[in-house]
């Protein structure tokens, strides 16, 4: 194989890695993957986050996640155990998702839904679940249940 031909290949190799990678995050908003965990609630009407409180647990929770390129708009959620926790997911710029392993949740498109009991006390890590791009690795935060 001569020198030009092996350019021309690694070169377009190369365009198609760079595609790919800017797509992540930046994609298409209608990510139509399944919704692996949790149980499918139906959609938020997004007013707000962390709607509703109670004071002893057993109660319900809906929450609105945010996802920008990179971030999430909350870092820490707190919950009462014993709650009925509803999570919904809003991509606000990209195409990402919304991890919490602990409790089997792993929404994966847009306004996607996740309900689950928060029966679990203490920290529970939550991630992006879809290849977002260079900055997935920082899109993390904790579920605390009180």
């Amino acid at each position: 194989m001569n020198n030009r031909l092996r350019k021309g290949i690694l070169t377009s190799a190369l365009v198609c890695m760079a595609a790919l990678a800017v797509t992540g995050c930046g994609g298409n908003k209608n990510n139509n993957a399944a919704n692996n965990g949790g149980t499918n609630a139906g959609t938020n009407n997004g007013a707000g986050t962390n709607a509703g409180t109670n004071a002893g647990g057993g109660g319900a929770q809906n929450i609105t996640v945010k996802a920008t390129n990179f971030k999430f708009d909350q870092t820490e959620i707190h919950v009462k155990q014993g709650d009925k926790v509803t999570v919904t997911l809003v991509d606000e710029a990209g195409s990402h998702g919304f991890a919490i392993p602990d409790f089997n949740v792993d929404i994966k498109e847009n306004n996607g839904t996740a309900t689950f009991t928060a029966d679990k006390a203490g920290e529970h890590p939550y991630n992006c679940s879809v290849m977002c791009g260079s900055g997935h690795a920082n899109m993390v935060g904790k579920l605390i249940v009180d």
